[in-house]
């Protein structure tokens, strides 16, 4: 929700993404919105409303509060969605507000862009294994640029080992270098800039990769990313 770029603190997202219960990451429900946080009689917004009040439906309220769905869905814990989040309801949660339904048509994109990073998470095309697994390992903090890059896994190898990059800032990366747990090629399995998704999505350039034996951020290997801004890529093997 915050307005200005430089006052995002990556470590915050740090400690979100890592914090877990007993020494077991699904001993925690992860979310951006709760019937508690939206709700209208607790004075409380919507989050896109709260990213951009009177303007719930502009390009940063779509972009960030998706960038946060997408850190929820990748994250390890157990995945919340609340109701209307998939189709940008920015009324907020109350006895006699009714959900939205005409959002369904206007925004169908990012509805598209929920259903396809649910997918994900449950390995739908059993590409993303990493992301139902327990170990995490945050190894890329960007303060300066807000990036923030984890890997996800279950059992490691390819079809499991999950990349996920986020960039909080309002500006792209064409050529970004990261660490790989292995090399080969890695597959852009969603770029959540994709202007199918929206058509003032920038659809910045986000490409499979091929990572090398280069130690970088503390993995063996590593290789170059295409980030839009605001924006989430997942990758695997």
């Amino acid at each position: 929700m915050t307005a200005y770029d430089e006052d995002r603190d990556m470590g915050a997202i740090v400690e979100a993404i890592t914090r877990r219960f007993n020494d077991d990451a699904f001993q925690r429900v992860i979310y951006t919105e709760s019937h508690d946080e939206v709700a209208a009689q607790n004075g409380k917004r919507r989050l896109p409303e709260d990213i951009h009040p009177g303007r719930a439906d502009s390009w940063e309220a779509r972009k960030r509060s998706t960038l946060g769905a997408a850190l929820a869905l990748t994250s390890p814990g157990i995945p919340m969605l609340f109701q209307g989040q998939e189709i940008l309801e920015w009324i907020p949660f109350g006895d006699k507000n009714r959900v939205d339904w005409t959002k369904y048509d206007r925004f169908r994109g990012i509805f598209t862009l929920y259903r396809d990073m649910v997918r994900l998470r449950r390995n739908w095309f059993n590409n993303t294994r990493g992301l139902q697994g327990q170990h995490t390992n945050v190894f890329h903090v960007n303060d300066g640029g807000k990036v923030v890059a984890f890997h996800r896994w279950q059992n490691g190898g390819p079809g499991d080992d999950v990349i996920i990059v986020l960039n909080f800032k309002n500006a792209g990366y064409t050529n970004y270098t990261i660490g790989f747990p292995r090399p080969g090629t890695w597959y852009v399995r969603l770029n959540s800039d994709w202007s199918g998704y929206a058509p003032d999505f920038g659809n910045h350039p986000s490409y499979d990769t091929t990572a090398d034996w280069n130690r970088v951020d503390g993995l063996p290997c590593s290789g170059n990313v295409g980030l839009g801004p605001y924006s989430a890529i997942i990758l695997s093997q």
